[in-house]
């Protein structure tokens, strides 16, 4: 077991030093601190916050850490759901809820651990942050109790929680079959992501299952987002006129490749039947409405939450949880 006294040789300071870097003190010159967190970081030092927070009667505080808050905030208004639902847990379970985000393009001097280590932090929730981060990898191989958001991973401290991607979208894929489609196209996210791989999973399974050939090259890619989708349409639907449906990943996807069908005159769904992926506010909005699969952020945000409190307060494992869905036919599915 590392003790304060390993990390106070191995940066060459005194345990008064490192006690006083690790529990926030300004009274700490930069150059000590570098160090401080270095050693910490290298020797994986995380002292109990909790039991230390308890014993002072210190209120408890969960971090709930994401990227590129510009974008993950806008139209789609999951980040707000998922923060909906993490609130709800902490105000449930007596806790307190920071934010911590940082820009992709904005250089990160300090990182998520740091953060939390500087902070006080006894548990995280991680969402949007790729799991090629090294920042990411650090927290989550970390004694911090984390549970991440859309992603796949366990550990002795490390958890996830995640909608039945694969089986959503082999259902909502079948659901286009049970119309009638049998060529069925697919427009997914970024293969860094991990709800990409299982909804592309699924809409394979599905296609094979039903007996129908899986064509990769109808299978193209749009960064998650409304105007990549937008700018994909007319190129994907000259290189593949015998599609008759779309398969998308994320609803904002099929919006923006919907708009670009209506300036070409291509009717939905007379000419082209369009499922979304999310169920989004605005998927209710669209014209024609968007037929989609109904995710629950705020579920998985108050889930998310709920699990670090147990591996906190119970000593639990991380484990992986997976959440139902729903496939909500709307308006744009027509029967072949």
């Amino acid at each position: 077991m590392v003790s304060i006294k390993d990390v106070a040789k191995l940066a060459n300071v005194s345990v008064s030093a490192v006690s006083k870097t690790l529990n926030g003190y300004t009274d700490v010159s930069e150059s000590t601190r570098k160090k401080v967190l270095k050693a910490a970081q290298e020797l994986n030092y995380f002292p109990n916050k909790l039991a230390k927070n308890l014993k002072h009667k210190v209120t408890k505080t969960v971090a709930l850490i994401f990227s590129n808050f510009e974008q993950t905030s806008g139209k789609d208004g999951v980040m707000f759901e998922i923060m909906s639902g993490v609130y709800a847990a902490a105000q449930n379970f007596q806790y307190e809820v920071v934010i911590y985000t940082r820009s992709l393009s904005e250089q990160q001097d300090k990182s998520y651990w740091q953060f939390c280590q500087e902070n006080k932090i006894a548990g995280v929730v991680i969402s949007g942050l790729r799991t090629t981060d090294p920042y990411f990898q650090e927290l989550v191989n970390s004694e911090l109790p984390c549970m991440v958001v859309d992603a796949d991973i366990v550990g002795p401290h490390t958890g996830s929680v995640i909608t039945d991607n694969v089986t959503a979208a082999r259902q909502a894929v079948e659901y286009l079959i049970s119309k009638g489609h049998r060529n069925i196209g697919m427009i997914n996210g970024h293969g860094f992501a991990t709800v990409s791989i299982l909804r592309h999973q699924g809409y394979r399974e599905a296609l094979e299952t039903a007996g129908l050939h899986y064509d990769s090259s109808r299978v193209m890619e749009a960064n998650f987002s409304e105007q990549e989708a937008y700018s994909l349409a007319v190129p994907y639907l000259e290189q593949h006129p015998d599609v008759t449906a779309v398969f998308f990943a994320s609803d904002l996807m099929a919006i923006g490749f919907m708009a670009r069908c209506r300036e070409m005159n291509i009717r939905i769904p007379e000419d082209l039947s369009i499922m979304g992926f999310d169920d989004i506010v605005l998927s209710n909005y669209t014209t024609p409405k968007l037929s989609t699969v109904k995710q629950d952020f705020n579920r998985i945000g108050y889930t998310a939450f709920e699990e670090v409190v147990r591996m906190l307060e119970n000593r639990n494992h991380g484990y992986h949880k997976l959440l139902s869905f729903e496939i909500v036919d709307r308006e744009t599915i027509k029967m072949q």
